[in-house]
Parts: structure tokens; C-alpha cells; sequence
């Protein structure tokens, strides 16, 4: 009977850790899921602003307060939007415009034009088309190997898309950085300068080779043209060489013409 008592006790424990155990991976997991339904931001809007709630459904958000969440589309109309990631990370969509957030470090502009402030520590960068757009940290000169300096801690600028594929970027504040599908740095933007890229380069695939983007040209210098030659001579040339063979052959013409006349001209 004892024996019976053990083992009863013994196949009771072992369903106890068992069903804790278990409940507590269900636990995790439940939690798991619940982080990555997170929302990364959040949202607040003026106007007509719409959210894709399913592929090719639009619906109207919540202008007070709507939460963002990664690999969602937004979009405006007649109505601009102001979304804000983290402290000192915002990003303001002008109207007619559309974007997502691909990852939680990454905003992709589809359509228009967006206003950004992004800091450095948070790391986030603006894609659009096959380019990337990121704030440079300002490095500042020490006696050990460089260092960030505390003064640029992040970059306020707008990344426009025109109809026609092509991509201004301007730089208000801060450095930035233009990153093609290989990551390689294409061009760098100081504060106050701005740039426009054509859509053959924004559009271009990582196989393919980018140009060198020009940030200004002044005008196109125009090369003179090599003088033909006909014979070894240029034809400047050979007008010299006529207009010397007709003198002379003018003034055979006069002394010929006068030798048939040996009277003096003058009395």
C-alpha cells in the first residue's frame, strides 16, 4: 500500500513540473508574439490619412492617435502626418504621399515627400527606390582613433520622389549619406546642401555599375574642333597659298599688258 502511495506521488509531481513547464513555454511565447505585435511609433494626423489594413484596403485612421506598426503602408491625401519613433526621431509626411516602415530601423518612400529628424544613436535609416539615406555622425579629431562628436547628435532633412523617378535629398542639419543597393556611399550631403538624382540611378539594380553622381556643374566646356587638313594643309592654309597664287598671277597680267606701250606716262 505504501509502495501504491509512492508511486501516486511520484506520477503527481511529475505532472506538476510538467504542466508548469509547459505553461511557462506557452508563457514565452504568447510574450514573444506579443513583442512583435508591438507598435513601433505612433501617429498623429490632419486631414485625410489612410492606413492599408489589408492588400489594396484603405482605411481611415484615427487622427488624435493611431499606433504604427512595422510593415504597415500609410498614406496621405489632402492631409499630412506626423509619426514619431523615438525621442528625437520623427518623420512629418507631406500630402499625397505614401510610406512604410519595412523594419523597425527603416522607411520606405514610395510616393512624395517626408520631412525627417533622425538621430544618430537611434540609427534610422530612408529608403527609397534602390538607394538608402542615413545621417552621418560629424567625427571630430583626438589623439586616440576618432570619435563621434556630442555636438551631432542628429540630421533634420526631406526626401522628396518626383512623378518622374527622380529623388531630391536636401540636408538642413547634420551630414548625410547616400547608400547604394550594395551599401556603397554614392555621394555625402553637408548641412544646407541638396541634391538630385536621376531615376536611372535610383532605379538602378546592385548588378549594375553606378556612376559618380555630380553634385553641381556650372556649365559644359566646349572643346574646339580640330581644323580639317586636305593634303597635310589646313584649309586656312590653302586660301593663304590661292590668294598669294592670284597675286601673282595679277601682276604677270599688268607687266604683260604693258610691254606692247614703252612711252612714259608723263610727258
Amino acid at each position: 500500500m505504501a509502495k501504491n502511495g509512492f508511486f501516486f506521488k511520484a506520477i503527481s509531481c511529475f505532472l506538476c513540473v510538467t504542466l508548469i513547464l509547459l505553461t511557462g513555454g506557452f508563457s514565452t511565447t504568447l510574450a514573444g508574439g506579443k513583442e512583435k505585435s508591438l507598435p513601433i511609433g505612433e501617429m498623429v494626423s490632419r486631414g485625410e490619412v489612410k492606413f492599408e489594413a489589408r492588400e489594396k484596403v484603405w482605411k481611415d485612421v484615427e487622427p488624435s492617435y493611431f499606433p504604427v506598426f512595422s510593415g504597415v503602408k500609410i498614406k496621405t491625401g489632402k492631409g499630412t502626418a506626423t509619426i514619431s519613433l523615438a525621442t528625437h526621431t520623427q518623420v512629418e509626411m507631406g500630402q499625397n504621399s505614401i510610406i512604410s516602415f519595412d523594419q523597425k530601423e527603416q522607411l520606405h518612400l514610395y510616393r512624395g515627400r517626408v520631412d525627417f529628424r533622425i538621430s544618430h544613436k537611434k540609427d534610422l535609416s530612408l529608403r527609397v527606390g534602390n538607394l538608402t539615406v542615413i545621417g552621418t555622425p560629424p567625427l571630430q579629431a583626438a589623439q586616440s582613433p576618432a570619435v563621434i562628436s556630442p555636438g551631432g547628435e542628429e540630421a533634420i532633412g526631406s526626401l522628396f520622389l518626383h512623378p518622374n523617378g527622380s529623388v531630391t535629398i536636401k540636408s538642413t542639419k547634420g551630414k548625410l549619406s547616400i547608400l547604394n543597393q550594395d551599401r556603397k556611399v554614392l555621394t555625402a550631403l553637408s548641412p544646407k546642401d541638396s541634391l538630385t538624382i536621376p531615376s536611372a540611378i535610383v532605379e538602378k539594380s546592385a548588378g549594375e555599375k553606378a556612376q559618380p553622381v555630380m553634385m553641381a556643374q556650372v556649365g559644359d566646356e566646349e572643346i574646339a574642333a580640330e581644323p580639317e587638313k586636305y593634303m597635310g594643309l589646313t584649309g586656312k592654309t590653302w586660301g593663304a597659298v590661292g590668294l598669294a597664287a592670284l597675286g601673282a598671277v595679277g601682276i604677270i597680267a599688268v607687266a604683260g599688258g604693258g610691254g606692247g606701250d614703252s612711252r612714259p606716262v608723263c610727258p
